[in-house]
């Protein structure tokens, strides 16, 4: 079954239970009502006894006929009144049985006026029996067939159970029908996801459905979802791609060099020492750029492992190890204390590739200088600045500048501070000129204790 037939199906049974309480309650009130009219009925026929009495007097005795008599029963519209003058007797005959001890007390007017029911030739009766006040002694009993409104029930059974059904087939047509309407996002998200599980399109998408419900909020959120995967796939392809590219030089220069270690005379060869240099240059060119794209994977994990460190100190460690790398760099620094919430690990790679880029730079007799302070990490060189055409691009992977084009590297560095920057929630930024360029590492500064 259809979503669209259960919420039409959910709803139809809901009207139809809720209609049907209220056709049930109408019923037993209706029920109720007629019952009170019939005893009201009863006692209005009742109070006509002196009426009763004068009328069958007034009719008088026929030729050769005896006087009337009083205790016959006289129908007066659906009710029977009989009247009995006193004294009235314990197992005096009516056509409802004989009167009983409670019947005599009513006539003395030592008991109050009751209703009762009877029942005759398998019928039910109701019965209204009361003292005749104007003839003391005396007794009025009027009934009435209990089952004369069984009809008027049944009909209003009918009606209500008709006027319940049909609510319920109402309710469900129009729960079809609106159904239809509100779940047409669902049926579209639906469809759009089983196009992209058939085609791997992820340009697919649903569209704005103009609401702020649940419904529209699932729509949004699958445009999204399915945005955020197009992009992630396209950078996929785009790093495989770049990746692919980038390492087919350091393989070809490396086999190149095998190839002629090989072909001639070998290690003999007075090229070989030559050869053997190049041959690990281009493999530790090979392992560092497949360390720069792990680790610039790993960077843009959605949840890296942070704590709180000292960014001056985090700073100070990247530093030196730089300078024992490359003694003959200058690296001045003003190191004030700042604690971060960051990746450790992260941050160190990410500082010290700013530093060496700007060791890169910056040229003899001058000094890179680092500052930390307020939770950032600013790293100044003496280079020649960056082109207004190059500033969009510099963070983007595997990409170099023209004038970078002839030193070593890949193009990863900036981009890995990037995604570094972004997965601790910090910033990079660059401001740069004639007279060098300041790369600013920004992060959230922690309180202490």
């Amino acid at each position: 079954m259809t979503l669209r037939n259960r919420v039409s199906v959910a709803a139809a049974v809901g009207v139809l239970i809720v209609v049907a309480l209220v056709s049930g309650v109408l019923y037993f009130s209706y029920a109720a009502s007629l019952h009170s009219r019939v005893d009201a009925a009863l006692v209005e026929a009742a109070q006509q006894a002196d009426s009763i009495a004068q009328r069958i007097k007034q009719a008088g005795p026929g030729d050769g006929q005896a006087a009337p008599d009083i205790s016959k029963p006289v129908t007066v519209g659906s009710v029977v009144v009989q009247l009995f003058a006193g004294p009235v007797e314990v197992g005096q005959p009516t056509p409802l049985g004989p009167l009983g001890s409670r019947d005599t007390a009513v006539a003395d007017q030592s008991e109050p006026p009751y209703f009762a029911n009877a029942r005759r030739g398998g019928q039910q009766f109701r019965v209204y029996t009361t003292p005749w006040f104007s003839n003391p002694g005396g007794l009025v009993r009027a009934s009435r067939s209990a089952n004369a409104d069984d009809g008027a029930l049944r009909d209003a059974a009918l009606l209500l159970a008709c006027l319940t059904l049909a609510a319920a087939g109402v309710t469900y047509g129009a729960a079809r029908l609106t159904a239809g309407r509100v779940l047409r996002p669902i049926a579209q998200l639906t469809a759009a996801a089983e196009h992209v599980t058939q085609t791997r399109d992820l340009t697919a998408r649903l569209g704005s459905s103009g609401t702020n419900d649940e419904v529209g909020r699932l729509g949004s959120s699958f445009d999204t979802m399915l945005a955020a995967l197009h992009e992630s796939h396209t950078a996929q392809r785009q790093l495989v791609a770049d990746a692919s590219h980038e390492l087919r030089t350091p393989l070809t220069s490396l086999t190149t060099n095998l190839d002629l270690l090989e072909d001639g005379d070998g290690l003999a060869d007075p090229q070989a020492p030559a050869l053997v240099r190049a041959a690990r240059e281009q493999a530790g060119e090979l392992d560092k750029l497949i360390t720069d794209l792990l680790d610039l994977a790993r960077y843009h994990e959605s949840a890296p492992h942070r704590e709180t460190v000292r960014l001056d100190l985090l700073t100070d460690e990247a530093v030196r190890r730089l300078r024992q790398r490359v003694p003959c760099a200058a690296i001045d620094t003003d190191l004030r204390p700042c604690l971060v919430h960051v990746d450790p690990a992260a941050v160190d790679r990410a500082v010290s590739n700013l530093v060496d880029n700007a060791i890169k730079w910056t040229p003899p007799g001058a000094a890179v200088r680092v500052v930390v302070e307020d939770g950032q990490v600013a790293v100044t060189d003496h280079g020649p600045g960056i082109a207004d055409a190059d500033l969009p691009y510099i963070f983007e992977r595997f990409y170099r500048a023209p004038a970078a084009r002839g030193m070593p590297g890949a193009g990863l560095g900036l981009a890995i501070v990037g995604g570094v920057a972004h997965a601790n929630n910090g910033t990079v930024s660059v401001r740069t000129g004639p007279a060098g360029s300041t790369f600013t590492l920004a992060f959230i500064p922690t309180m202490a204790g």
